[in-house]
């Protein structure tokens, strides 16, 4: 038997009384569990539902190949991110967010930050005291450096200038030109950001978790960050996100 607390991202069904669920964890990165008779047994349905984390005993199974499959023995929640549920486009996002730890997720690997950043924004989104498009974007950005594609924002990387009045950010390249270097031959991969908008981007890739939600900024430059992580996550990832495309149509 292992043990091991999860967020719950998504559940399927499995036949007309089972389900499985897939999980993200800290130990073992995104892995699927099937629960027998998950559709009928009340002793699981609120531990074993979307947008909870929940400790959950399981049984390891090898094939011959020796995949591991997953079998939930017992479970116990230990976070109803239930006010999530109330409202259709906090419900949207959410499940945006769960897509996106499902594609980027990875099974038997560390991730310890990745689940920190997730339990954080569903925390805040449960509760409703921030913004969901900052949420949105700081989630967007952030979950993409800990998967190992932080941006390179320490300066221009030709004269490696640490800013100027207007700073050219390549989603090719994934990196920063000032003004004087940049040649103006990409500019369908060329996003232009002023000194407050180059801050607000190095904060969220790298402040560390204590302060990566404890900053405001306004509608103006909200505007432009969502366009950047949205553009960002587009570029790098490459797929489309139907929760997404729901959520703006909420």
């Amino acid at each position: 038997m292992t043990t091991l607390k999860g967020l719950i991202l998504k559940e399927s069904d499995r036949g007309e009384a089972s389900k499985s669920i897939c999980v993200l964890t800290a130990e073992k990165g995104v892995i699927y569990v099937f629960i027998r008779g998950g559709k009928k047994s009340s002793k699981t349905a609120s531990s074993t539902q979307s947008f909870t984390y929940s400790a959950l005993c399981l049984e390891e199974k090898k094939n011959a190949l020796g995949q591991v499959s997953y079998f939930l023995n017992s479970s116990e929640p230990v976070k109803l991110f239930y006010n999530i549920r109330l409202d259709a486009k906090r419900l949207a996002l959410a499940s945006y967010f769960s897509q996106l730890l499902i594609y980027t997720g990875t099974e038997n690997e560390n991730c310890s930050e990745i689940m920190r950043l997730a339990l954080n924004t569903f925390y805040y989104l449960n509760k409703g005291e921030r913004d969901m498009e900052l949420l949105k974007s700081v989630f967007e950005l952030r979950l993409l450096c800990e998967i190992g594609l932080r941006p390179e924002l320490v300066g221009c990387s030709n004269c490696f200038a640490y800013e100027s009045d207007q700073m050219h950010f390549s989603f090719h390249d994934n990196n920063l030109l000032c003004s004087d270097c940049y040649d103006g031959n990409d500019d369908i991969n060329d996003f232009v950001m002023d000194k407050t908008m180059l801050y607000i981007i190095r904060f969220i890739a790298l402040t560390e978790f204590d302060r990566l939600f404890s900053f405001k900024i306004s509608s103006k430059y909200q505007k432009k960050l969502t366009l950047f992580t949205e553009r960002f996550v587009g570029c790098h990832l490459n797929s489309d996100f139907s929760a997404l495309d729901f959520y703006r149509k909420i």
